[in-house]
Order: C-alpha cells, then sequence, then structure tokens
C-alpha cells in the first residue's frame, strides 16, 4: 500500500512568485491561474433553489467587451454547507447562446461549435484556502477566443467556518469540486459545451487539486461527503484532462522529499525577506535524517522513465538514476529556453553567452510596490553550459543554491509551531491547526541523544500515527493514492504539468513521481516539463496550453 501525500502554499507565495525577474525571451504571465482579486459574492446575489440551469436562462448577462454570456453564482450543490464558497460562474462566447437563453447549436467559434466546445474548469485553490467564483471575464480572455467554454467553481478552504465551526479542511475542496463537475454534466445541452471534455486546470494547491481531479474520478470514497452536500449523484465527476501547474502535493512526504532536495542548502531565504537566514544545527540534522528517509521511500514507488525503458531509483541522497533522470529534465528546459534566444539572433537583447556570464539587465515589475525595477543577471557559468544544441547542468546543488534557492525553514510544511496552511487544512472541526506528518517522528527520534531539549519539546507532537480520521484526510486529497493502486476510479486520459525552474515551494520530486506514476498506470497520457526561468504559478510559454488544449479536442 502506498503512503500518503499533499502541500500546499499561501497567498503570500502568490505575490512573491510574481515579483521574479522575466526576461524578455520569455515573457510569461504566471499571475493567469490564480484568482486574486474575486469579489465575494452577497448571499443575495447567489442563484440557488434549483439545480437545473434552465431556470436560470433569463440570468445570463452579455460582456460585450469580451464577446461572452455569462452566468455569475449558480450554487451548484442541493444542500451547501456554505454556499458563497458553493457556487460557480460560467463563461461562454456569445455565438453559443440565443438571447433568451437557450444553446444555439449552429453558433460558431473558431473550431467548435456549441456543442463540441471544450469546458474549461478552473478552480481558484491556493494554499489550500477556500476559493470565490471568478466574476471577470477579462481573465478568462485566451480561453473565450479560442471558443472554449469557461467555467469558474468557488470551493470551500482550510478557513472556511460555519456556526464555529470549520467546515472546509480536507477534502472539502475536492469534494466541492467534483460536486461542480457533476452538475456540470447533469446540465449537457441545457449550457454549452462538450461536458466529456472538462478540462481541469489548477495552479499550486489547485494544481494538486487539478491531480486530484483527474486521478480519482469517480471514487467511491468521496460518496458519502457529496451526497452530504447534496450533489447531483447519478453523473461521474471525472475530467477528460487535467492541467497542474506547480502542484503542491504529497503532503505526506513533502518535507522529507524537501528536504531531500536541499540538502546542501545551510541556509533559506524566506517570502518578503532580501537576507538568508542559517539553519541551526539541529535543524540541519533534521532535515538529513528526513533526507536519508526519503531515499528508500522514492525507491518503492518502482518508477521507470516516461519511455518505460528506465527504472528511477536514488542510491543515496545525491546519486542515483532519478536523480540523473531529474536533471536531465531540468536541462532540457534550459535548452529550450537558450534555443529560443539563439534562434532570434541579432535580434535578441543578449546572446546566450551574455545570459548564462549574467551580463545583462532586464526589467520587472514589483508586485508589491508596483514599480518597474532593473534586475542585473545572474552568472550561471558555475552550473550551466551550452554547446550550441544542448544545455547542461554540471552541478545540480550549484544550480539550486544560486539559481533556485530554499525558500523554506525545517520543516517546510509540517511545521514546528503550526503555522502552515498544510497544518491548517488538516484541521478539525474544533482545532484549526494540527501536525499531520507521519514522518516527522521517526527523524527526530534518531536525535533522542544528541538534541534531547528538542526531542523532549517536539517528539510527542508528532506522533500522529494512531490518528485513523487524520490518516484518512490526508489519504483522500492525495492523488498518489489513486494511481496504480488498488482504487478504481476513472482517470483522466490526458495530464498536463508544467513547473518553474525557479520554485523552490516544494521538491521538483513531488510533482515528477506522480507524473511518473500516471503513464507508468498506462490509462493517461502524461506531456511533463519543467520551463527554465519561471518561479512558483503558470509556468508556461504563452499560447502552448491553449494549443494542447486545442490537439487534445480536435
Amino acid at each position: 500500500m502506498k503512503k500518503i501525500r499533499i502541500i500546499t502554499l499561501l497567498l503570500s507565495s502568490i505575490l512573491i512568485s510574481s515579483c521574479a525577474t522575466k526576461t524578455p525571451e520569455q515573457s510569461i504571465d504566471r499571475m493567469g491561474t490564480f484568482m486574486m482579486g474575486t469579489a465575494t459574492p452577497q448571499a443575495s446575489e447567489l442563484l440557488a433553489g434549483s439545480l437545473n440551469l434552465a431556470d436560470y436562462r433569463d440570468q445570463w448577462t452579455l460582456d460585450e467587451a469580451s464577446g461572452s454570456r455569462i452566468l455569475k453564482y449558480v450554487v451548484y450543490v442541493s444542500n451547501p454547507v456554505d454556499a458563497v464558497k458553493e457556487c460557480m460562474t460560467i463563461f461562454v462566447p456569445k455565438e453559443y447562446l440565443n438571447d433568451d437563453g437557450t444553446v444555439n447549436p449552429n453558433g460558431k467559434k473558431q473550431q467548435y461549435t456549441a456543442l463540441t466546445a471544450p469546458v474549461i474548469y478552473k478552480n481558484g485553490v491556493s494554499g489550500y484556502s477556500e476559493a470565490d467564483a471568478e466574476n471577470s471575464a477579462s481573465r478568462f480572455a485566451d480561453y473565450l477566443d479560442a471558443g472554449f467554454v469557461v467555467v469558474s467553481p468557488a470551493s470551500r478552504g482550510r478557513q472556511t467556518k460555519a456556526n464555529d465551526a470549520f467546515v472546509g479542511k480536507s477534502p472539502a475542496a475536492l469534494v466541492d469540486l467534483k460536486a461542480g463537475i457533476r452538475f456540470l454534466k447533469a446540465n449537457k445541452g441545457v449550457i454549452p459545451g462538450d461536458m466529456e471534455r472538462i478540462i481541469s486546470i489548477g495552479t499550486s494547491a489547485g494544481g494538486a487539486m487539478s491531480s486530484l481531479l483527474g486521478s480519482t474520478g469517480d471514487n467511491e470514497r468521496f460518496l458519502p461527503y457529496l451526497r452530504e452536500i447534496g450533489a447531483v449523484m447519478n453523473q461521474s465527476d471525472a475530467v477528460y484532462a487535467a492541467q497542474c501547474y506547480c502542484p503542491v502535493t504529497d503532503l505526506d512526504h513533502a518535507d522529507a522529499a524537501y528536504e531531500w532536495m536541499y540538502l546542501a542548502s545551510d541556509s533559506f531565504t524566506a517570502r518578503f525577506s532580501n537576507s538568508a537566514q542559517p539553519l541551526s544545527a539541529f535543524k540541519k540534522a533534521l532535515g538529513k535524517n528526513l533526507a536519508e528517509a526519503y531515499v528508500p521511500y522514492a525507491n518503492s514507488l518502482g518508477l521507470k522513465s516516461f519511455d518505460g525503458t528506465q527504472d528511477l531509483t536514488l542510491t543515496d541522497t545525491r546519486s542515483g538514476s532519478l536523480l540523473t533522470y531529474l536533471t536531465s529534465l531540468v536541462e532540457q528546459a534550459a535548452t529550450t529556453y537558450l534555443s529560443r534566444i539563439a534562434a532570434k539572433g541579432p535580434a535578441a537583447e543578449y546572446t546566450v553567452a551574455q545570459y548564462i556570464k549574467g551580463e545583462y539587465t532586464t526589467t520587472s515589475r514589483n508586485m508589491m510596490t508596483g514599480k518597474e525595477e532593473t534586475v542585473k543577471g545572474t552568472d550561471l557559468s558555475s552550473f550551466l553550459s551550452w554547446d550550441g544544441k544542448q544545455a547542461r547542468i554540471t552541478d545540480f546543488d550549484a544550480y539550486l543554491l544560486s539559481f533556485n534557492p530554499r525558500m523554506k525553514d525545517i520543516l517546510a510544511f509540517d511545521t514546528f509551531d503550526l503555522s502552515s496552511g498544510e497544518d491548517e487544512e488538516f484541521g478539525t472541526e474544533k482545532e484549526d491547526f494540527v501536525h499531520f506528518s507521519t514522518m516527522v517522528g521517526p527523524a527526530l527520534e534518531k536525535l533522542k541523544t544528541l538534541y534531547p531539549e528538542a526531542y523532549a519539546t517536539y517528539h510527542d507532537a508528532y506522533a500522529v500515527e494512531n490518528d485513523a480520521k487524520l490518516a484518512e484526510r490526508v489519504y483522500l486529497i492525495n492523488p498518489y493514492n489513486f494511481v496504480g493502486t488498488n482504487e478504481i476510479c476513472t482517470p483522466a486520459r490526458y495530464f498536463r504539468f508544467r513547473i518553474g525552474t525557479k520554485d523552490a515551494d516544494t521538491s521538483f520530486l513531488v510533482s515528477l513521481n506522480l507524473a511518473l506514476e500516471l503513464q507508468a498506470q498506462g490509462k493517461s497520457t502524461v506531456d511533463y516539463a519543467y520551463v527554465w526561468g519561471e518561479g512558483h504559478g503558470d509556468a508556461d510559454y504563452p499560447g502552448e496550453l491553449v494549443d494542447w488544449i486545442q490537439s487534445i479536442t480536435k
């Protein structure tokens, strides 16, 4: 039986990742997926009382600027815990709807009709927080211009409360998102869109939710939760495809995975900080124990390369075919990026050689101040080389230390002081934050003699192995538990993962291992890649996501 995992991101991470420098060669919108600036609707604005969207045909509004019709804040369950957090907004190209709110079967936009248009299911989850339904079509312009239908679902999250109880802890967000999919499928033909071509998209914890929607479709473990909120029970909650940006998942092993990745780091630079903070000797020792514990865990997964020809294992914390394979994928990202610079020739603002040596400047808008800032390039020559066709990472740790440095303290996720979003995600109705990791206790046990005071202070707090209810809630939001196991699910036919090479929010192996397991399962086509120079967010080159969606919905 496989173990559990998943991780998260605080809202502040969204802000900081947006401040990272963009070079002219890459101009990627990292913020596209995060639902920042959404407005929480008032109860009076909700469309509730019916799960048949035909009853709301007169509620569609026309947005001329985007060329779309919008149906706002439809409650998608009959017994909501918090209706404001269990509603959705639907955006459709105006060609697909008649003025009376009925579907125009002959309406066409780009290569699609009202009956064949794929449905983008864009969740706004970040840091496992509650999410609001988007109300502005401008945020989805690329999708609507391509002829897609777009759905923005609200969902409960770790801080959601009702009647003095916390009602949004795991697995509430995933249950809500599943209920939204069932609701859409129940209204097939009532609204435009091919409900057999629903494509889930999410970033960070939202990327985790997208991976879960793709891997847990129709799993019976969620049925009691769905019945409780009045979800449509005679429909499937499987999705056709899942786009997963920087998914923060595998929480049960997230601390160990992070320590494996950043084992060479002696400090961390936290968000909103310009200075590195040293790691104490105790924390370094704990991190080493966790990193070492991650090796047998990774090897227990039985991973193979995407083409199935190579076994991927770790010999120790800093060698093995899995590390070599990971490095090669980062090299592919650098190759793509440097090739784009080289292809511009004289039109490029700097040469490949100048980029590698950091002999250039670029501008970036600081999201905190709103001001444009000039940023000098970073010298990457200590670890990055280029032969004219292929980039090489000569030292993986040097790459991390100088280009993608450690951002989180030890422990990164199940924190000592119970301050993380992950600790809050696994709270109870009455207890907001709890410890959840089963790996920290054994790692602390090994330090009992060397650090007796620290051991005495923390060990009992991490004794969570016998909490069955907690174990279930960790299990349910861990996609690994539903891939290649005895769990019966309807997986997505397509998965696409994109992760920035300057993303220090979680270990690269968290998403890579999941993608490898999905590919090995043989039921899904997996497209996995890193994007050079991008931080935690929508790491992608312009237009490539829309191109991918078009390619799988021909």
